[in-house]
């Protein structure tokens, strides 16, 4: 019962940060986000939480992606499902990655190893930009600025990932603290 809950904060969290930045993003893929704060949401999650919230991340990806953003613009239904699977599983990929090499120390006590935490998001965003890249490149007859499409995508999923796991973070330690 507690990972149904899991699943309801992590989607609820991942829902909240899509809307968030709705107003921020362009209404061209390959432009992409410079803040994309899904990707912070979806790391805090898995850390918090460990790969059973993957179904909360996937079904508001989902959701988000094909109410709000219209199926990913016409890229179909494999650029959709690859942008929803991808974007889910890129967080997995690099925290299994980052244990495989030792380097998942996450957590000092009860406080965040930020230096790690840099590292898996960083990490994810390389993951989640390049395997983006090949899908959309795949499926679109016309891609336009790939340099343009890595770079806003990298940035984005880096700064949205770390703005959203450090206010999330200082958020909680504040609520603790009352």
């Amino acid at each position: 019962m507690l990972i149904v809950k899991y699943n309801i904060v992590t989607f609820v969290l991942v829902i909240i940060s899509l809307l968030i930045i709705e107003g921020l993003t362009h209404s061209d893929f390959s432009i992409g986000s410079l803040l994309y704060l899904p990707m912070g949401a979806a790391i805090f999650a898995y850390l918090l939480f460990g790969f059973g919230v993957l179904p909360g991340v996937a079904i508001a990806n989902t959701l988000i992606g094909y109410f709000l953003w219209d199926n990913w613009l016409g890229s179909g239904v494999t650029g959709f499902s690859g942008h929803v699977v991808v974007g889910s599983l890129a967080p997995i990929a690099a925290i299994l990655i980052m244990k495989y090499f030792k380097l998942s120390n996450f957590f000092e006590g009860k406080q965040l190893n930020f230096r790690h935490v840099i590292f898996l998001v960083i990490l994810t965003a390389l993951i989640n930009t390049l395997l983006k890249f090949f899908i959309f490149m795949s499926v679109m007859p016309e891609f336009n600025d790939p340099a343009k499409f890595i770079s806003t995508y990298l940035v984005g999923d880096i700064l949205g990932g770390l703005v959203f796991i450090y206010g999330a973070s200082r958020m909680s330690t504040l609520l603790v603290k009352q």
